[in-house]
């Protein structure tokens, strides 16, 4: 199989079985992380498109998986017109059903990434084009942004919410200890099992999802390179993002005050040790111009 057809039916398994990160599942961290996106409650998308943007013609979205984003923009009236593709056939079916079942006109369809650079279409013709979990996994970058900057209008914006931490989540041995550290001081009722963060070999990563982070740490070097910065905030994640995976979810988010406690702490934690340097920011967010 290509990496391009590997990483595909990795996605299809994910939304069959509506595997979703973590870290995110968690609605304190999730409010956490908006407010490190933004210093404001609420979600991110619709902070961007209320103080940062004004209400776009045209929208294009890479990557958009089961489509949340692109209906959440059409309901809102955030975007006349959206655009949408991603590599999963079972992701754009679900996101074809959604927006049928809400009468709204989003123009989801099946596309690989490859395809777009190939072939991006007419210059100038969206006034944003947003990435949200989707350009981490684009080997290659340049030809995306390149693609991006011609079907870009003159004045367009381009929004990147994006985990751009070491490639293929193979994190610093600080980083692991760090987060085993962490993992060993939490009671066992929190934890999914008694594992440490380990990280993988080669013959994993190309057997899993041979595009997760395939150039993740590129994206806030590359991306000013083609557009000019308009927004940029760094938003930490060094901790609780590989740290949630070995924990119970189902009693860390069950709204105890014995787990609202540990998550706030965590958060926190994860804080200060961004603070003291001692983790770095693995996930952004970003509002970029065409000039």
């Amino acid at each position: 199989m290509t990496a391009s057809s590997t990483a595909t039916a990795h996605w299809d398994r994910m939304y069959e079985t509506s595997t979703r990160s973590a870290w995110t599942q968690n609605p304190i961290v999730e409010q956490a992380l908006y407010h490190r996106m933004t210093d404001q409650s609420g979600f991110w998308l619709e902070w961007v498109f209320t103080q940062k943007l004004s209400p776009a013609n045209r929208v294009l979205s890479i990557g958009c998986g089961d489509g949340g984003h692109e209906l959440m923009m059409a309901q809102r009236g955030h975007a006349q017109h959206i655009v949408a593709f991603d590599a999963s056939p079972v992701a754009i079916e679900q996101a074809t059903a959604n927006a049928r079942a809400l009468s709204l006109n989003v123009d989801f369809s099946v596309r690989l990434f490859e395809s777009f650079v190939a072939d991006p279409g007419p210059a100038n013709q969206y006034e944003v084009v947003l990435f949200s979990g989707s350009l981490h996994h684009v080997t290659d970058i340049e030809g995306m942004l390149s693609a991006v900057r011609t079907v870009l209008a003159p004045g367009g914006h381009v929004i990147v919410n994006e985990y751009c931490g070491p490639c293929y989540q193979i994190y610093p041995a600080s980083q692991v200890e760090i987060v085993n550290r962490v993992l060993d001081r939490i009671a066992p009722i929190f934890r999914m099992a008694d594992e440490r963060l380990t990280l993988p070999t080669i013959d994993m990563i190309m057997a899993n999802d041979p595009t997760e982070g395939v150039r993740s740490a590129l994206i806030p070097i590359l991306t000013p390179m083609y557009f000019e910065p308009v927004y940029e905030r760094f938003v930490g994640g060094g901790l609780l993002h590989p740290l949630f995976g070995y924990l119970n979810g189902a009693k860390v988010n069950d709204g105890s005050p014995e787990s609202t406690a540990l998550v706030q702490m965590l958060i926190a934690l994860e804080d200060e040790l961004t603070l003291a340097g001692a983790l770095k920011h693995d996930f952004m967010l970003g509002i970029y111009r065409k000039p």
